[in-house]
């Protein structure tokens, strides 16, 4: 350092000269390795990614075998090196080379022709299949909607009711038991909607093509019977038989008739059989339980059901169209059998079947809740009805006693509140009445039974007239040989209601679905 005159500088502010360190061999190593690897960098050479099956094997040649033999060549006391080649050799060699190159670009240029002209014939075979597929799309659409509207159209089959659970061998917990028994009822509840909301043409078909779920559904009613219904109508009608199978329909010698006794034997032909239809049979339970019985009681006993399991006493047929000659049965028995959309050409076909002198007999058993309700108006005071002989005497006997008392009273009415209580469950039958008068039945009145708290009973029996509505109707009205035994007095008058309302007299017995 120097003075300068007119400066000065404080010493604080100098640093002092440092010498420079000695680099150690790792960066000195470091710096030439950096180097190098930016050389090889930016001296690595760019392949040509364009390798097809043809050029593969050139590929190779120049990448993977030159590179090979610059290494070796470049590795110090590797090999031995080759002799070197001859003038005229490596000119033969450029040749061959040359002429597989030419070779190899010829063939993939054919190979790039035929890739276009396959792409350009496929472009128009899609244009004319898509237009196909499109024309096929539509006319499948159109197909789509017919089958859609008669599906619709059509009543449940057997798609919707589900599949039977597996049989099994093995022991099955109460829990499992439990769940096996649901899909089981749940089955049975299917198949039973089935049968209430469609034809019985459309029900044939489905036990035709799956006979099991007859058996089926039978098992399953047969459960519903033993859990839950106080008791089965068809056991009534059995012991009914066998009651009125006992009494004979003529007073014996010496003996005067008896009126009562007689009515309550069964109809009979003149040699004595009395021929029994169960039209909608099920498992002919009536059947089996009669047929020790049927010879001494003098019976002839039919059975029909959609389905006839093998040794079964059963015949299979559509109880719409019965294989019966006209006017051969006695009685014929619908124990909860009207259950199909078509329930009244049912009627129609027992009419047929029975005899048409007065003395042949429909039995019927039905479920209250397809019923409708009877609806009553309420008494009012002052309104007018009829005494009861009890009360007429009652009356009687208080006016003779009575000397001073100078009543007006009518022995035959009285103005008074209408306060008796209905004997009648309010189960309102008389729709249903209407449709059997219309084809050609009088119900007995004193057979109407609602005692049940499940069931009505009731029995008509085939009047001598025609009937006044359906396929048997006779546009004259008059009546059909043989003797006329009205029980009660009928009305040769159309009912008023369509087909529709008919069918719909009888609702549907649907359980719960669960």
């Amino acid at each position: 350092m120097f003075a300068v005159p007119g400066w000065s500088v404080s010493a604080s502010a100098l640093r002092k000269q440092s010498e420079p360190q000695p680099q150690t061999k790792a960066s000195q190593s470091s710096k030439p390795e950096a180097d190098s690897n930016a050389n090889m960098k930016s001296n690595k050479r760019k392949r040509d990614d364009n390798i097809t099956k043809k050029n593969v094997v050139l590929m190779y040649r120049r990448h993977i075998e030159g590179s090979t033999g610059q290494a070796k060549a470049a590795k110090p006391n590797s090999a031995k090196p080759k002799p070197e080649k001859k003038p005229w050799e490596r000119k033969r060699e450029e040749k061959n080379d040359a002429a597989k190159r030419d070779k190899d670009k010829d063939q993939d240029k054919k190979a790039t022709e035929t890739v276009v002209a396959g792409a350009d014939g496929s472009a128009e075979e899609n244009k004319s299949a898509k237009r196909r597929r499109k024309n096929k799309n539509k006319g499948s659409q159109q197909q789509t909607a017919e089958e859609n509207q008669a599906t619709l159209n059509e009543a449940p089959a057997a798609e919707s009711i589900p599949p039977a659970p597996p049989t099994t061998t093995a022991v099955l917990t109460p829990l499992q038991q439990a769940m096996r028994q649901k899909l089981i009822s749940s089955r049975f509840r299917h198949l039973n909607e089935t049968l209430y909301t469609t034809p019985s043409t459309k029900a044939l078909e489905l036990f035709t093509s799956n006979p099991e779920l007859f058996e089926e559904y039978h098992a399953g009613f047969s459960r519903q019977v033993k859990e839950s219904w106080p008791s089965n109508p068809v056991d009534g009608y059995i012991n009914a038989i066998r009651t009125r199978g006992a009494i004979s329909p003529a007073p014996k010698k010496g003996n005067k008739p008896d009126q009562k006794s007689r009515g309550l034997a069964l109809p009979r032909r003149p040699n004595g059989t009395c021929t029994i239809v169960d039209l909608g049979c099920g498992d002919a339970q009536l059947h089996r339980a009669l047929l020790p019985s049927a010879k001494k009681l003098n019976l002839t006993l039919h059975s029909f059901d959609l389905h006839a399991p093998k040794a079964s006493p059963i015949t299979k047929a559509d109880i719409s169209n019965l294989p019966l000659e006209s006017g051969s049965a006695d009685i014929a028995i619908f124990c909860l059998s009207l259950m199909g959309t078509n329930w009244v050409s049912f009627v129609e076909e027992a009419w047929r079947v029975l005899r048409s002198d007065g003395k042949g007999e429909c039995w019927v058993s039905e479920v209250k809740s397809r019923f409708g309700k009877v609806h009553r108006k309420k008494a009012q005071i002052g309104a007018k009805r009829t005494l009861t002989k009890a009360e007429k005497k009652k009356l009687k006997k208080k006016r003779a006693g009575d000397d001073d008392a100078g009543s007006d009273v009518d022995d035959a009415e009285i103005y008074a509140e209408d306060a008796r209580p209905s004997q009648d469950d309010e189960t309102d039958i008389s729709a249903f009445v209407e449709v059997f008068r219309t084809r050609g039945f009088v119900l007995k009145s004193e057979t109407v039974d609602k005692s049940n708290k499940m069931f009505v009973k009731m029995e008509f029996v085939k009047a001598g007239g025609a009937p006044t509505k359906g396929k048997h109707a006779s546009a004259s009205g008059a009546p059909a040989s043989g003797k006329k035994k009205f029980i009660e007095k009928t009305v040769a008058a159309d009912n008023g209601m369509t087909p529709e309302e008919e069918a719909a007299v009888l609702k549907p017995c649907v359980y719960k679905i669960r």
